[in-house]
């Protein structure tokens, strides 16, 4: 039933969008998941596979062999698969103009495997009259399910055991049976021959250049290879740590997303931020964590009298895999008290309608990364207000945006700010240092103010004051804009620049804006 040309237009629409699947984690990473990497690879995709009908509907008018054409193309590409992780490696990273040379090459690889698409057309409509359409729309269909399933496999089961590395290897590996599939159905043994010789040519480089692991993004890591200690790649995203003083730096998606740490004395995590719950709610027992990182808040939460059950939304499931390699955080996965959910945040909440908590805490992401309005927007927040019992307490991290605290004001009856951290109610929040004797330090001992170091917890908590959203910001003079799921306000019309620039100066600090002029 399925023609020679029905399987190679398979191919080439699997082919195509597995890679294009690669190119947007290559460019997420590098340019730390801004909400514009998805459409500048679209761009240079679609550009690409404008150019390369152009240039096979041409090819179709001037070569009495086409499959001859398609060897060489499927070739080409293949080895540009093999090649791309080294470009990668080398020439993006070190570029001035770091949009050009992937834009180039993005389109280059595009173009190469479209530009066999009006060709396998040609090759597959040999019927004549009224059965050209019907001939030309099952070669069609063969590639609308191979670009299906492209990103299905790839998206979904090849990166969750390879790296982005190996999977354009592999990439290249199918063009080059491609190729010589081509070869054999022409059956010349030259032909034959270019093919096996760039599987040959194609195998030398891989073992040269493919690496697993981090492999060519490593160039783009936050806290650079020499300091990483772990790299945790899957389908979900990518996650790695970096030595830092106190314990590691841990980077999602290459943003920063928490230190492992639980020193309260040096407190490089700001821990008080969690803690200071302790002074606005007498006896939180049911509480929710959107979002795991390394668990060093998870394991701060522990140590507060009276919780009797801990649920933490994951998204990504790597991360327990990250908090089991560090002895100081790993036992509170054996705590029958916590409950780990591998799910969407938002989603799970709208699943568990009935679930009710003393206490819903997220430090949130970086409010200009890409979805990041999923989680701040009105629509959002007006679900977490439904999960919470009378006089509970929900708690997020603004990380800098304006636009959040006014988003929290106006879903919530009473919103107050403390350094970076929003925390909202039904009901107004006063802090009561009596509440720090009703929790422990992680290591099971109780806070003490007394000797404290000046910036450790039991100090800052002691000085603890919340101010006003509404006064906080008619004294920065900002009006923020309320969020919502349609206006995406953070992701684009207020978030970060995208564009040429040197990788490094898009890192963002620890401490965000407002924080560091009102400590």
């Amino acid at each position: 039933m399925f023609s020679f040309p029905w399987w190679l237009s398979f191919a080439i629409g699997f082919l195509s969008l597995s890679e294009e699947i690669l190119w947007v984690r290559v460019m997420g990473f590098s340019y730390q998941t801004l909400p514009p990497a998805f459409s500048f690879v679209l761009v240079c995709y679609l550009i690409g596979i404008a150019v390369g009908a152009v240039v096979g509907k041409r090819l179709c008018g001037r070569s009495m062999d086409l499959y001859a054409v398609g060897v060489v193309v499927l070739s080409v590409s293949a080895l540009t698969d093999v090649l791309t992780p080294w470009v990668i490696g080398n020439l993006i990273s070190a570029s001035d103009l770091h949009l050009t040379v992937p834009a180039l090459l993005i389109a280059f690889t595009a173009a190469l495997k479209s530009t066999l698409f009006p060709i396998v057309h040609h090759l597959g409509s040999s019927a004549q009259g009224p059965h050209v359409g019907r001939s030309i729309s099952t070669i069609y269909f063969g590639n609308i399910i191979g670009a299906t399933l492209g990103p299905l496999v790839t998206g979904f089961v090849a990166l969750d055991h390879l790296s982005v590395d190996e999977c354009f290897g592999v990439v290249g590996a199918f063009g080059l049976l491609a190729a010589l599939a081509c070869a054999l159905k022409d059956k010349k043994p030259k032909l034959i021959l270019v093919a096996l010789v760039t599987a040959l040519m194609a195998s030398a480089l891989a073992q040269k250049i493919i690496r697993p692991g981090p492999g060519s993004l490593s160039v783009f890591a936050a806290g650079n290879l020499e300091s990483m200690t772990h790299f945790i790649s899957n389908r979900h995203g990518i996650i790695h740590t970096a030595r830092a003083e106190f314990g590691d730096n841990v980077f999602g998606g290459n943003v920063y997303d928490g230190i492992t740490s639980v020193n309260v004395d040096a407190n490089p995590n700001s821990l008080e931020r969690l803690y200071v719950l302790a002074l606005l709610h007498p006896d939180p027992k049911r509480v929710l964590f959107i979002g795991l990182s390394a668990g060093a808040w998870v394991k701060a939460m522990q140590g507060f009298a009276g919780v009797e059950s801990i649920d933490v939304v994951e998204i990504n499931p790597g991360y327990t895999e990250l908090t089991a390699d560090y002895p100081e955080l790993a036992p509170l996965l054996a705590d029958p008290r916590i409950h780990m959910h591998f799910d969407d945040g938002r989603r799970w909440l709208r699943r568990n309608p009935a679930a009710r908590f003393d206490a819903i805490i997220q430090n949130t992401t970086y409010y200009w990364r890409a979805n990041a309005d999923n989680l701040l927007s009105s629509e959002y927040f007006s679900e977490v207000k439904r999960h919470l019992n009378p006089g509970g307490i929900a708690m997020t991290n603004s990380t800098g945006s304006f636009d959040v605290l006014a988003t929290l004001q106006s879903v919530f009856a009473y919103a107050y700010r403390y350094r970076n951290f929003v925390y909202v109610s039904d009901h107004p929040l006063q802090p009561d240092i009596k509440g720090l004797g009703r929790i422990n330090r992680p290591d099971g001992t109780p806070f003490t103010i007394e000797g404290s170091p000046p910036n450790s917890v039991a100090a800052l908590l002691a000085g603890a004051q919340l101010e006003p959203v509404a006064a906080f910001l008619e004294r920065r003079g900002v009006q923020g804009e309320v969020i919502t799921d349609d206006n995406l306000l953070t992701e684009y019309r207020h978030g970060r620049r995208f564009g040429p620039m040197p990788l490094r100066a898009l890192l963002p600090p620890v401490l965000d804006p407002f924080e560091i002029n009102d400590p």
